[in-house]
């Protein structure tokens, strides 16, 4: 019972660490052990891996909005034109 208490903590520690770095690890700023200690939990975390899924995608939507900038419109106004399905 007590180590059962001890890995549930463990993990428990090691998802909140791993949800504060999900940003610097998509960003390859994380030295490798902490890379390594990133990767071993979202291996095994179900949550962990979709946050990342869903920060990957995001920064991949954010960074393709330059690339279909006209230049005759604002870039707000073309984020709000593909929220609304519009464009």
């Amino acid at each position: 019972m007590i180590r059962r208490l001890l890995e549930r903590r463990r993990y428990m520690r090691e998802h909140e660490w791993s949800q504060a770095h999900l940003s610097e690890y998509i960003d390859d700023e994380l030295p490798p052990a902490e890379r390594a200690r990133l990767e071993d939990h979202t291996g095994i975390c179900p949550e962990c891996t979709r946050v990342l899924a869903t920060l990957r995608r995001t920064v991949a939507a954010l960074m393709g909005l330059g690339e279909t900038h006209s230049g005759k419109e604002d870039v707000a106004d073309g984020v709000i034109q593909r929220l609304r399905g519009t464009s």
